[in-house]
């Protein structure tokens, strides 16, 4: 089968390849899935300066997939060959940019058929992140207040569709190019991110000038307090990226709660219970698709041989919106 591969343990993003490797057999519990579609995501060409020690070589890049059950693993229930299926992968094994890849069963969400495959791959690292921030850490409700930082970006842009569609006020920060799009997804309220009065402006729109209930945070700013005080007392702050200093915050003065969203690591920790939510957050973020409530906001598809150059542009943040591989045909 065709991947894209880093081919050995000095490999970095210039040295990502397209090679012939045998195809995988499924083991206990996988699924052997016939690749249609992939999406490029930050985390892919992170990965590419950031080996892991489990990794043989040549490690296939790639955490996103939809595709066709191609061969069942032993002890697997519930899935057979011809399925349609959608996966974020565990990023410590081989990845998904192949004509063929590896997946847990626990893990993989069933693709309707009115859904096709390069809107459902656009959606898992990003928009499973984003579900899990808004509905299983911050436990977001109708009529509460978000400040969505990147509200054009993957996770933003899901994050305030969810959030919208939720009921919750959205508060969402972007460049004004941006501005239009952003509206579309739903946000209530948009502000440039650079605006030297964005505090006010924010605890402005928030009852009593209080300030708001959640805040995503998918730009880390170092210390803490410049993203708890956008934060009412006892709310909620959830990072992406690894959680700010939280050491000059004095105690008793936010209460806040805070939340890491790595998803990740419940593959590194081994924590299965987390692992078949992903399953659960991917079927109801895939009957959304189909629904026609969510927006795989797909800007551009590719072929499997350029994600190389993807992952460089992605890198360069020469790329709005999601990128999309189309790795075989639907038939």
């Amino acid at each position: 089968m065709k991947a894209i591969v880093l081919p050995g343990p000095q490999a970095q993003i210039d040295n990502v390849t397209l090679t012939d490797l045998p195809t995988p057999e499924p083991g206990p519990g996988e699924l052997r899935i016939k690749v249609i579609a992939v999406s490029i995501n930050p985390v892919d060409w992170k990965l590419t300066f950031d080996h892991k020690p489990e990794w043989t070589y040549p490690h296939v890049l790639g955490l996103d997939a939809a595709g066709v059950i191609d061969a069942v693993g032993r002890g697997v229930e519930g899935w057979k060959a011809g399925d349609r299926a959608v996966v974020h992968n565990n990023l410590w094994k081989p990845g998904v940019f192949a004509e063929y890849c590896l997946a847990p069963a626990h893990a993989t969400s069933r693709l309707p058929g009115s859904v096709n495959f390069t809107d459902a791959a656009a959606i898992p690292c990003a928009g499973y992140t984003a579900y899990q921030a808004l509905f299983r850490k911050a436990r977001l409700e109708a009529g509460q207040t978000i400040l969505i930082q990147g509200a054009n970006g993957g996770v933003g842009g899901f994050a305030t569709q969810l959030a919208h569609e939720a009921g919750a006020t959205v508060i969402a920060l972007a460049r004004p190019e941006h501005f239009a799009a952003v509206r579309g997804f739903g946000a209530d309220i948009v502000f440039d991110y650079r605006d030297a009065d964005l505090l006010h402006k924010v605890r402005a729109e928030t009852e009593g000038g209080d300030g708001v209930d959640v805040m995503l945070e998918v730009v880390n700013p170092g210390d803490a307090r410049k993203s708890l005080a956008f934060l009412h007392y006892n709310g909620h702050l959830v990072s992406i990226d690894p959680l700010p200093v939280m050491t000059e915050v004095p105690s008793y003065t936010y209460a806040a709660s805070i939340h890491e969203v790595a998803l990740g690591g419940a593959y590194h920790a081994g924590h299965l219970p987390t692992q078949r939510d992903f399953a659960r957050i991917g079927d109801d973020m895939m009957a959304r698709l189909a629904a026609g409530k969510l927006d795989p906001m797909v800007e551009e598809i590719v072929a499997l041989g350029d994600i190389p150059d993807a992952l460089r542009r992605l890198r360069r943040r020469d790329v709005t919106g999601k990128i999309v591989a189309r790795i075989a045909s639907d038939a």
